[in-house]
């Protein structure tokens, strides 16, 4: 006999072991069980009480001493259709509770410029965006990329809130960019640039092949954005 497999149907060992030696000696007393199954007397009366509650023991009184019997092996299948009409019945409640709360988190990875101009394109969509970090790279790597995302935002009239560093205030990224900016000083910025659009964290790597990913998730959004209201208060125009 697998204790192990009786495990997998819900007993524990020491439950199992008390079971299956019922079954082996038939009706008997705790001492004869805990003699035979090499457990102590107080572990197989705290066995015997929850294998009660399972159903798969039964006992009469004789002299006044319980006499503990098994079950039919049959029972366990009764327990597991129980179970599953339980299951069933109640799983509609539980995949509500698990929609409503379970927030889906999504994530990409995108390489080279063919990659950032997908997510550009993402943003394109969006009615604002906030951003930070990285001064200068963004125009430097993307070059005509970017040109044309800041005329596209301002043709479709996107608001972006953007940080960057001080000493980026006079750079060409700023004087094509159709953007709000505030500017921290050089230690405090980022060397990647952070875009948070809708439910999106864009984190991108201005390395001579940029690689960005993309994190999809509400809560973590949520939180970023948070944090970007946080030091936009610092910055400075």
């Amino acid at each position: 006999m697998s204790i192990e497999k009786l495990e997998k149907l819900g007993l524990n060992k020491t439950e199992a072991l008390v079971y299956v030696t019922l079954l082996d000696i038939g009706a008997s007393n705790a001492g004869k069980i805990s003699k035979k199954s090499k457990i102590n007397r107080t572990t197989v009366y705290d066995s015997i009480n929850r294998l009660l509650d399972k159903g798969l023991v039964t006992y009469v009184l004789q002299s006044n001493r319980k006499v503990f019997k098994a079950v039919s092996p049959t029972k366990l299948l009764e327990i597991i259709r129980d179970q599953e009409t339980i299951a069933k019945e109640i799983l509609p409640e539980l995949e509500m509770r698990f929609k409503s709360s379970k927030e889906t988190e999504t994530s990409s990875i995108y390489e080279g410029k063919k990659g950032i101009k997908s997510i550009l394109c993402d943003i394109l969509k969006t009615k604002e965006y906030v951003c930070y970090g990285s001064s200068g790279k963004f125009l430097d790597i993307m070059k005509h990329d970017y040109l044309l995302f800041q005329k596209s935002k301002k043709d479709k009239k996107i608001i972006a809130h953007v940080i960057f560093s001080e000493n980026a205030k006079k750079s060409e990224s700023v004087k094509y960019a159709y953007s709000t900016f505030k500017y921290l000083p050089e230690e405090f910025i980022s060397p990647t640039t952070t875009f948070v659009y809708e439910n999106n964290i864009a984190i991108i790597v201005w390395s001579e092949i940029p690689i960005a990913t993309v994190i999809q998730n509400k809560e973590v959004a949520k939180s970023y954005r948070n944090y970007f209201k946080l030091i936009w208060k610092t910055a400075k125009y």
